[in-house]
């Protein structure tokens, strides 16, 4: 009896022993996989929350990219003094133009201010300025202006080795030289495209985005509001559509810096 009682004692004490390690077997496993599960989750979601924390950062919605760059563009506009039958006649025109930088130089196209004998520069908010001019590439239709002005909103150049094929396009200018601050969106349509604009050669980007008369030396924008172009032209015709040029970011840094150093 008593080996007996002894033996089913024994054997009781074995099978509590095996319950307890296996309870506290299982509650240490499942701690163990909880710990580690949610050192997964907190380490996948901190990743995703980064990443998709960089590209919000760079990428800016259309109404964000026109707030930022919307005073950096403006109006220019020209007087040309011509004679004929012994009469002076004045010829205005219009065209656009960007902020270099914020004591008051400023970008546009040379066959916009060619001949020109009164340059008129306008911001966004009306504020006039007579404009004298710096200097002027014509092989790359590219001209500086300066006015009397300070704490102006310079544009923010990007590297144009950065832009890419089919990336999306603001274009900010002042088409028909009435529509001040018109805004057309597209794609870069071509990176490097060779066209014949008046006669000369030209390494150019295409855009879809519309382009009109006027627009001529605004700003070409990408989605973090950096200039990736000048307006130079568009190709026009009954059959034609979507198909405007701008003269790359790295040009115009190129020529303008050139143009402000010899000035």
């Amino acid at each position: 009896m008593i080996k007996g009682a002894k033996k089913q004692v024994n054997i009781f004490f074995v099978v509590v022993l095996c319950l307890v390690v296996g309870m506290f077997g299982g509650v240490g496993g499942s701690f163990l996989y909880n710990l580690i599960a949610s050192d997964k989750d907190v380490e996948v979601f901190n990743s995703t929350s980064v990443s998709t924390s960089q590209e919000r950062a760079d990428v800016l919605s259309t109404d964000e990219v026109v707030e930022k760059v919307s005073d950096s563009v403006v109006d220019v506009s020209t007087q040309v003094i011509t004679q004929m039958d012994s009469k002076n006649y004045t010829l205005t025109s219009a065209g656009s133009g960007v902020v270099y930088s914020s004591d008051g130089y400023i970008v546009t196209n040379n066959h916009v201010i060619k001949g020109a004998n009164k340059i008129i520069v306008t911001l966004k908010n009306g504020t006039k300025y007579a404009a004298n001019i710096v200097g002027a590439d014509a092989e790359n239709d590219l001209a500086v202006l300066k006015v009397d002005a300070h704490n102006l909103h310079p544009v923010e150049i990007e590297d144009y080795s950065k832009v890419k094929l089919g990336e999306e396009t603001i274009v900010i200018g002042n088409p028909l030289g009435e529509l001040s601050g018109t805004i057309t969106d597209g794609v870069v349509s071509a990176l490097s495209r060779t066209v014949m604009v008046d006669g000369k050669k030209m390494n150019l980007m295409q855009t879809c985005a519309e382009i009109n008369e006027g627009n001529s030396g605004g700003g070409v924008f990408d989605r973090e509001g950096k200039l990736i172009g000048i307006v130079v032209a568009k190709t026009s015709g009954a059959e034609v559509e979507g198909l405007g040029f701008a003269i790359p970011s790295d040009t115009v840094k190129r020529v303008v810096e050139g143009l402000i150093k010899s000035h």
